[in-house]
């Protein structure tokens, strides 16, 4: 009999979020494992689809799997004011009613980022992995009560957020953090004179400290440098563009969006240097794993990251050129040390790829 898994998640597609990105990325490799996959998420957006075709244009892939978008009655996205309450409102009432309709069987796998579907498959004690991404209080108590069921398991991006899960069931709980895609990202020997930044510019609202790029102060004094920002974040994409219209900026800088994981992956083999920006918020200190960083290795390139504790927890992180937050003699310094440095292909970069993340996530199930 065919193995199947069905991942039921709250995202809906076809987005351009980090989050999204990966979490097809997981689907197709599930796939290409020789499971029959079916991915089960809310039509909650105007945009929203289960379109096969449309989705593999959208993401680049050309694998098959069951889309199942359903109906979403519900106030999120539907009622402005007070989002975040009608998202937990929502998000509760089509985890339980999905989690009726679509489990089959403990014989089946499940997967999903939504803990309240893991919730809800784990009192069904079905054979679940919950990827959890951060940590809140209604999280701990969602986590912990699911983990009472064998057949429950939770992946966590670091270690800084299994120890907040403080659960008493940590030998269900593994640390498997971000991965690049295998299909668009690689390393070229031919390398431009090129700074890169990709990923959103705002997260929860809140710069993630790019602005530095756009100090006056900033003296790299090299020829020829090019500075390459990629996001489909439109609200940060028109601060920078304003930013960059208001001041005389001795740096050439080029902003481009709407480009696919393809295209991306060009860009990135063929630059020099990946910026890792973030402020210091505790998600950003405690729980990043960002996907970025890992898409950085596997194109070659050298690393300049924001000095903190997640950062320094990530793999291969002592090639990485740290600066002090907010500091611009440090970041100036960082930057030109990586420009310095030629850029070198890791051999362990293969343990960080999507493929092998995948496997690491299947030999959890029983």
């Amino acid at each position: 009999m065919e193995k199947k898994i069905k991942y039921i998640t709250y995202q809906t597609f076809p987005a351009k979020t980090a989050n999204s990105i990966q979490t097809i990325s997981t689907v197709k490799y599930f796939a290409r494992a020789g499971l029959k996959t079916i991915l089960i998420y809310p039509l909650r957006n105007w945009d929203s689809s289960n379109n096969l075709e449309k989705i593999k244009m959208n993401y680049g892939f050309q694998d098959n799997i069951e889309l199942i978008g359903t109906i979403h009655p519900l106030p999120f996205k539907k009622i402005k004011p007070l989002e975040r309450y009608w998202y937990l409102i929502s998000h509760f009432l089509w985890s339980f009613f999905t989690v009726q309709k679509y489990y089959e069987n403990k014989n089946e796998m499940y997967f999903t980022r939504s803990e309240w579907v893991f919730y809800f498959l784990s009192k069904k004690k079905a054979n679940v992995i919950y990827e959890c991404h951060q940590v809140s209080k209604l999280k701990k108590i969602l986590v912990n009560s699911s983990l009472i069921s064998n057949s429950s398991k939770v992946i966590t991006l670091t270690d800084n957020i299994k120890k907040e899960l403080n659960s008493d069931f940590n030998d269900r709980i593994e640390i498997i953090g971000s991965a690049y895609d295998d299909d668009f990202f690689f390393s070229s020997s031919m390398r431009k004179n090129e700074i890169v930044y990709a990923g959103s510019l705002l997260r929860f609202g809140q710069s993630r400290g790019l602005e530095i790029l756009f100090d006056k102060s900033l003296n790299l004094n090299l020829k020829n440098l090019k500075i390459i920002i990629i996001s489909s974040d439109e609200e940060g994409i028109n601060f920078f563009n304003d930013l960059i219209g208001r001041n005389e900026l001795n740096l050439d800088f080029h902003i481009i969006s709407k480009i696919n994981q393809k295209e991306i992956g060009e860009i990135l083999a063929h630059a020099k240097v990946g910026l890792l920006v973030n402020n210091n918020t505790k998600h950003a200190s405690l729980y990043s794993s960002p996907i970025k960083y890992f898409e950085y290795l596997a194109s070659g390139l050298n690393v300049v990251a924001t000095d903190l504790d997640s950062h320094r927890k990530l793999p291969l992180s002592d090639k990485i050129e740290f600066y002090e937050i907010d500091n611009i003699r440090s970041f100036e310094s960082a930057i030109i040390n990586a420009i310095n440095k030629s850029n070198k292909n890791n051999s362990d970069i293969d343990n960080y790829s999507m493929s092998k993340r995948v496997d690491r996530i299947l030999s959890l199930y029983k």
